[in-house]
């Protein structure tokens, strides 16, 4: 009795086993994407969406889109949360001008993805195509609020309305207006960042952080004027930034701004000691390595045009060599027509003042003021030493200082 009891349990076993096998085959097929897109395997694999949904998208890429609606109808036929195979459906519908169709489709999907992020996307570059602009500013506003493609929404967005700044700011929710100036700033669009800081100020204030960089942006694209406001709203600095170098340097809009240097023939460092006003200075320490050309530490200021100007700064010097030393000099920014250098300083010497008047052009609305050395000519070329920095002063005055 046990042994005909032992043998039916392992014949069932084994007719289990064979079935597991037979029902599993097709799931590593499917699992691994491993199709043959045979007649055979198609009736094989006819009770399985995900493999229905496969042969759809390869009758899709053969440009057969009758072949392909009919697999994607078979996937949803067998499940009905299948939304990739729901969306192609859509597509094919659209493709083969059964727009009513593709429309029913898209809302359907759309309310059934309501808060799911996964399928916005699809649907947003479906909605463009079939111009269902609900569906389309909806679930673009939807995937920005989860920081969700970003630079590809903005990219369609823009795109879809011709690069019309005014259009694409109706169409984003208030909250994402600082994303797309972020956007446009990073594609150098200032006419149409523009417009996206008007309805932004006129909503609130935006924030210290967005107004720095929006001002950093504006005078890199010489818009000195805006720039100039919006910096000084922020900062309340007028003329000169950081002066006397008492903050730390930030490297963007009107303040100085400075880079490094691989090799280490000079480095650069804000130090709270030997100023000769206030609690800090700038010093500049040179190698020796090489014979160096050097403007790696400036500011550009925004000035008045044809108005006459008086820079005056204080600075010292600690065994700087050769015949070529650090001197200041002044360029124009926007315009040509303005250069104004200041004397070299070499050796060793102690705090004291040097000033340089200039005067901007008609149509100037900006100079750079920046430390320069050139590279000697000399065969002891190596400049080594340090100069430290301090105190600049900028006045409106008449030209009694001396040119150099």
């Amino acid at each position: 009795m046990h042994i005909r009891f032992r043998i039916l349990v392992t014949a069932m076993l084994l007719v289990l086993g064979c079935w597991t096998v037979y029902y599993s085959w097709p799931q590593r097929s499917i699992r691994y994407g491993s199709y043959t897109f045979s007649d055979e395997e198609d009736r094989h694999l006819s009770s399985y969406p995900n493999a229905r949904y496969a042969y759809g998208m390869q009758a899709w890429m053969e440009i057969q889109p009758e072949r392909a609606a009919t697999f994607f109808r078979q996937a949803v036929l067998l499940n009905a949360l299948h939304l990739d195979a729901w969306l192609k459906l859509a597509e094919t519908e659209a493709e083969q001008g059964r727009t009513a169709k593709a429309e029913a489709i898209l809302t359907f999907t759309t309310h059934m993805t309501d808060q799911v992020f996964r399928w916005k996307w699809p649907q947003i570059v479906l909605a463009s195509e079939l111009g269902m602009d609900t569906v389309f500013y909806g679930n673009m506003n939807y995937l920005l609020s989860g920081k969700v493609l970003v630079q590809d929404v903005f990219q369609l967005l823009h795109t879809h309305l011709d690069g019309n700044a005014s259009a694409v700011t109706a169409a984003l929710e208030p909250s994402h207006l600082p994303a797309y100036l972020d956007w446009l700033m990073r594609w150098g669009m200032p006419d149409e960042s523009d417009v996206v800081w008007q309805a932004m100020t006129a909503i609130e204030a935006p924030d210290k952080e967005t107004a720095l960089r929006y001002s950093h942006f504006l005078l890199g694209h010489k818009r000195i004027g805006e720039s100039r406001d919006i910096w000084q709203q922020v900062t309340g600095s007028r003329g000169l930034t950081n002066p006397g170098f008492e903050k730390e340097i930030t490297g963007r809009g009107f303040d100085w701004r400075h880079w490094g240097e691989k090799e280490g023939n000079w480095a650069l460092k804000r130090v709270n000691y030997q100023a000769a006003e206030g609690n800090s200075a700038l010093k500049i320490t040179f190698n020796g390595r090489q014979n160096i050309s050097f403007h790696h530490i400036y500011q550009i200021v925004a000035l008045e045009p044809n108005t006459r100007y008086r820079l005056t700064y204080a600075w010292k010097s600690r065994g700087i060599t050769t015949d070529q030393g650090p001197f200041v000099e002044i360029v124009g920014y926007d315009k040509k027509g303005l250069y104004r250098a200041g004397p070299m300083i070499t050796g060793t010497q102690g705090w004291h003042d040097e000033a340089i008047a200039f005067e901007m052009p008609p149509d100037g609305h900006a100079a750079v003021l920046r430390l320069r050395r050139r590279a000697s000519m000399r065969f002891d070329a190596k400049i080594k030493g340090m100069v430290w920095l301090d105190n600049f002063r900028l006045e409106q005055k008449g030209m009694e200082a001396t040119e150099h």
